[in-house]
């Protein structure tokens, strides 16, 4: 009989830059959730487009789509991703998120 993981059981979590151990419950790290949608705004149409045939606009967005999977689709428009820091990654990290 095969028993749940327990959190013994698991491997502790790395930090996702430095891959230092991280230790729960110590308060030695930060869970870092970053989301990113698509621009949420409603499209911008001008007068020429409202001559468009629409059949044919959504058949050619559908062409754009084709070949694509379903997570390569969805990643398109949201994404979400959660990862642990330690303290001294998390401290750079928010104070310069995009490294630049």
């Amino acid at each position: 009989m095969t028993t749940p993981e327990s959190d013994d059981d698991r491997p502790p979590p790395i930090c996702q830059r430095c891959s230092r151990e991280l230790h729960p419950g110590r308060g030695d790290f930060y869970v870092v959730s970053v989301l990113a949608i698509a621009d949420p705004s409603p499209p911008v149409f001008a007068e020429e487009d409202l001559t468009l045939d629409v059949g044919r606009e959504i058949r050619r967005l559908t062409a754009q789509l084709h070949g694509l999977g379903e997570q390569e689709a969805r990643d398109q428009v949201y994404r979400r991703l959660v990862f642990p820091l330690c303290t001294p990654c998390y401290n750079r990290w928010i104070e310069d998120p995009t490294g630049s």
